[in-house]
């Protein structure tokens, strides 16, 4: 069967919008067609899911709710992007803190909170991203959102930095908990050295800093590998070409497979049948 889709797990360096390093993975493996599961900072770095060809469909299914980071939150500093790359705005003495102090503040941002937006960020207000209202020196009122904040581990508060790993909800952003901790605090503080390591069922030790790096690419059942998986006939499968369910005692969201493992449709079981909702395949293979 023709590869018509794929998944790649890039290490993003840093310096470079998700953007373009999807697009050099795109180029990289011959896709036309290209995009990424959550948007990593520019200066960040870490797991970006690339999603080529016809891969981009499975977007909801592999965007992953959960996303873990590690960072260091630098205290004492404050500055308009809430990283170590923007304007400064404030610096303050933090000497007086410990490690832990820092530490009993964490539970604090444990469990479901509501976090404000950053004003440099691609949220869109009155139809304009954020960051470009920043850079013209506007600073409207940013939305709130709820957030899911998990399993915090921390190091040794060292010159006014202290490096953390979270797990996150999806839409969490960790300059703004850098900021945030910081307030609870009574000190500015920002984010430094953000790395993602785990998007969903997907971990770093999986992906390369090279664009072409064949481990790193993964076909799109392999991609779909948290979902139970249902292997069909060859008359199952011609019916799921036109959006027909079968008989599937399965529950919830699964994935259809052909007997070499190909990747044929996403859908929905209810226990007595299994319903195609997003086919990914023209023709079955006999």
């Amino acid at each position: 069967m023709t590869v018509t889709g794929g998944v790649y797990l890039l290490d993003k360096a840093a310096g470079v919008t998700s953007r373009r390093a999807a697009m050099a993975v795109a180029k990289a493996n011959g896709f036309k067609k290209y995009g990424h599961c959550g948007t990593l900072d520019p200066d960040a770095t870490g797991l970006l899911v690339v999603i080529l060809g016809r891969a981009t469909r499975l977007a909801p299914y592999i965007s992953g709710d959960t996303k873990r980071y590690s960072f260091d939150m630098v205290t004492g500093i404050l500055t308009d992007t809430l990283d170590m790359s923007g304007k400064i705005l404030k610096r303050i003495d933090c000497s007086h803190l410990t490690t832990g102090t820092v530490v009993a503040k964490l539970p604090e941002f444990t469990g479901t909170l509501l976090q404000r937006v950053p004003l440099f960020s691609a949220v869109r207000i009155d139809g304009e991203r954020g960051y470009k209202l920043a850079r013209q020196g506007d600073t409207p009122e940013m939305p709130e959102r709820a957030i899911t904040v998990t399993d915090w581990k921390s190091g040794e508060l060292l010159n006014n930095r202290i490096p953390l790993e979270v797990t996150v909800s999806a839409g969490t952003y960790i300059r703004a908990l850098a900021r945030d901790i910081g307030e609870a605090l009574g000190v500015p503080a920002v984010a430094d050295n953000i790395r993602r390591t785990m998007a969903g069922p997907f971990n770093i030790s999986e992906a390369s800093k090279l664009d072409d790096h064949k481990g790193s690419l993964l076909s799109m059942t392999e991609a779909m590998r948290e979902y139970p998986r249902i292997t069909v006939t060859v008359s199952q499968g011609q019916g799921i070409l036109n959006g027909n369910p079968f008989p599937a005692e399965i529950k919830g969201t699964a994935v259809a497979v052909d007997k070499a493992g190909n990747l044929l449709a996403v859908g929905t079981g209810d226990g007595v049948l299994f319903q195609p909702r997003v086919v990914l395949v023209s023709e079955i293979q006999r």
